[in-house]
């Protein structure tokens, strides 16, 4: 006669579906907290992604527990939103260091060329796309994301030690709220019109 006695230790079986998946969720907004939509947000480890609203909030929800994701957004439209030769001034005093930017964020938006450094030459880029010269940034996109916890580890210099643009879930072992903060390349002065019910996209 033989006994097998099965135990739950990792407590899998208790609460049914509900203890085998997770949600994953968030909100993308720009530094001065504007929600922003039309972001697409792939789930990669997934065949998932979606576009966020107005609202800019996503949500994943459901997923197995124990796999390994990392929400990822993008977006790449309108160049032209909130960029003007203000911000072309603006990023001139900065390289001067008549002004320098004040934000992590702010620094990040001027590196047209995404050279992880503010120049002349982002000038010229920059005036490039104003000027009708390009239709879009070459060689970076319209919008770049950060997790809103990261910690830079130089704030007057974002590339030193460089930053993350996806929040990493590996393991997902239980729900998880993963924030972005959005940066609109070229854009140093804050104008842009992140979601429709300011008018914009």
């Amino acid at each position: 006669t033989t006994f097998i006695r099965i135990q739950d230790n990792n407590k899998a079986c208790t609460g049914g579906l509900q203890a085998l998946v997770g949600n994953i969720k968030g909100s993308i907004v720009t530094e001065d907290k504007l929600d922003i939509e039309k972001v697409n947000v792939n789930l990669d480890g997934s065949p998932l992604y979606l576009v966020t609203k107005s609202d800019g909030q996503y949500a994943f929800a459901n997923m197995q527990l124990g796999g390994s994701y990392k929400v990822m957004p993008k977006k790449n439209i309108n160049p032209l939103n909130g960029v003007s030769t203000l911000d072309l001034l603006l990023i001139q005093k900065h390289i001067l260091g008549v002004q320098p930017f004040n934000s992590p964020y702010k620094i990040i938006a001027a590196d047209i060329n995404k050279s992880n450094d503010i120049s002349s030459i982002d000038l010229v880029e920059l005036r490039k796309l104003i000027l009708g010269v390009y239709d879009n940034f070459q060689g970076n996109e319209s919008w770049r994301f950060v997790p809103s916890a990261h910690k830079f580890k130089n704030t007057s210099n974002p590339f030193d030690g460089g930053f993350t643009e996806y929040h990493s879930l590996t393991p997902f072992n239980s729900n998880v709220t993963a924030d972005f903060i959005g940066i609109k390349i070229g854009d140093v002065n804050g104008s842009v019109t992140p979601n429709q019910l300011m008018g914009g996209e």
